[in-house]
């Protein structure tokens, strides 16, 4: 019998083994399975260095419907561009729980990416109105690309309202971005964009509210992306006040998430947290009951997510012969 060996799947493999269609069927079937209770995932880990202006982040996870744990060890550097490197750079490392043994080792990077998109098409199938239309992208980076990607899956998309700190980058975005028979457009101001749109996503690393509770008409959902570590925040908190704000997991969200600087000043509590994007997913909890509401989904990224991708990327790899094996633990 031939020694176990461990995959090692690089960026080129893993794109060449995700697609999006895929990815938002495997983050609203893992978030069901947590619903039910039936995946462990501890709170992430922080490893703050503000002498870098950065952090890691470890994030471990078990399913039973994938029946393997995972571990995803990921940094988040905002200085990052300034010498070549991506803002957020994770590898996943895919286990045996019976063995332990590392089945595979993978670039995370477009992992995090896919699955946090798709996480934010699965929250706006449930919360937002059906018929939604108008896309509101606060913030045009990499997330936003995966964000719209994924809704795209969702919904029939006709007109994308853009806005974003620097030219040049939102020129890129609606350059590569276009699609035919969807309107794509840029707008000078935050309130500009949001104006009128069915869906709001924010991807900013802002530590103060840019988005106001004014702007925000009734029947509009938001996609709260960009808040991932404690002081962040994009949101008016009338806005979280006045919405049925659903998170994906509370315990990570009152403390990095978009919730967190309004649970530490008072203004919000539990019992002003409707439900986990689990409970929804799995029908123990309603979604949106009314055209008039507003809706929140406080997007912390989950490990379940990142384990669900990993063990679609590792048994698509398996299928069509793709990475390389290696002898990593010396079996």
């Amino acid at each position: 019998m031939r020694s176990p060996r461990t995959l090692i799947l690089d960026r080129k493999a893993v794109l060449s083994l995700l697609d999006m269609k895929s990815t938002v069927q495997a983050v609203e079937k893992i978030f069901a399975q947590y619903g039910l209770g039936r995946a462990v995932m501890p709170p992430k880990i922080y490893l703050d260095l503000p002498q870098f202006k950065g952090d890691f982040r470890a994030m471990p996870a078990f399913a039973q419907s994938a029946g393997k744990a995972s571990l995803k060890w990921v940094n988040t550097h905002a200085d990052n561009a300034k010498r070549g490197f991506p803002a957020v750079m994770a590898v996943v490392i895919l286990n045996d729980p019976q063995t332990g043994f590392p089945l595979s080792i993978m670039d995370g990077t477009l992992l995090t990416s896919f699955r946090t998109g798709a996480a934010g098409a699965v929250a706006a199938k449930y919360l937002a109105r059906p018929e939604s239309k108008v896309v509101a992208l606060v913030g045009c980076g990499a997330q936003a690309r995966t964000q719209l990607t994924a809704l795209r899956e969702v919904f029939k998309v006709q007109c994308v309202k853009v806005w974003g700190k620097e030219q040049p980058v939102v020129d890129k975005f609606l350059k590569e971005m276009k699609r035919p028979g969807e309107t794509l457009a840029a707008f000078a101001t935050i309130k500009e964009c949001v104006a009128d749109a069915d869906i709001i996503v924010t991807t900013t690393p802002s530590r103060k509210p840019v988005v106001q509770a004014a702007w925000v008409q009734d029947g509009t959902h938001i996609n709260a992306i960009g808040a991932d570590a404690a002081g962040k925040e994009e949101l008016d908190p009338k806005i979280l006040k006045n919405a049925k704000v659903v998170v994906d997991d509370f315990r990570q969200a009152s403390h990095s998430g978009e919730i967190n600087v309004p649970v530490t000043k008072g203004i919000l509590t539990k019992k002003d947290i409707y439900a986990e994007l689990g409970q929804i997913v799995c029908g123990r909890k309603k979604g949106r009951t009314s055209d008039q509401e507003i809706t929140v989904f406080d997007s912390t990224g989950l490990a379940i997510q990142d384990l669900a991708i990993a063990d679609l990327v590792y048994r698509s790899a398996l299928r069509k012969n793709v990475g390389m094996e290696i002898n990593l633990v010396g079996l």
